[in-house]
């Protein structure tokens, strides 16, 4: 009986190392599939990390272009506005000196209107003396003196 003690113990012995390495070769093989399996997830994750970060890029771009043609615009509506007032200005200043011609006019014409004036009535004055003295003149021959 001892025998088959030291039979089935190497029996046992040889089973058990087998399935050891079985169990080490199963081991082995998840280990390697879980590296795979890591390594397809680093991979998918730098892609997409990848398409994000041009999805990201392309997006500021888009953004910056826009931001610049909202600048541009902005800068050419101030142009737009600051060429309109200084358009008023200058026609404004247009009308100012026409109406401070038309008004300076005006007055010399008032002026002369009234020197004109002065004069029809300083000759009316000159005449209506004249007058005065000559019917005095008149008035004292007639008269009992």
């Amino acid at each position: 009986m001892q025998i088959s003690r030291k039979s089935e113990q190497p029996n046992s012995q040889q089973m058990e190392v087998r399935h050891l390495r079985q169990t080490i070769e199963v081991l082995r093989a998840e280990l390697e599939n879980l590296r795979l399996e890591s390594d397809r997830i680093i991979q998918r994750a730098i892609a997409d990390a990848g398409i994000e970060s041009q999805q990201l890029k392309s997006t500021i771009k888009v953004l910056r272009d826009e931001l610049e043609k909202v600048r541009f615009e902005e800068q050419e509506h101030i142009n737009q506005a600051v060429a309109a007032a200084n358009d008023e200005i200058g026609q404004l200043k247009a009308t100012i000196n026409a109406l401070r011609h038309e008004l300076e006019v005006q007055r010399l014409d008032n002026q002369a209107h009234a020197r004109q004036a002065l004069s029809a009535a300083n000759s009316e004055i000159t005449q209506l003396k004249a007058t005065v003295m000559s019917l005095r003149e008149q008035l004292e021959q007639y008269a009992p003196g």
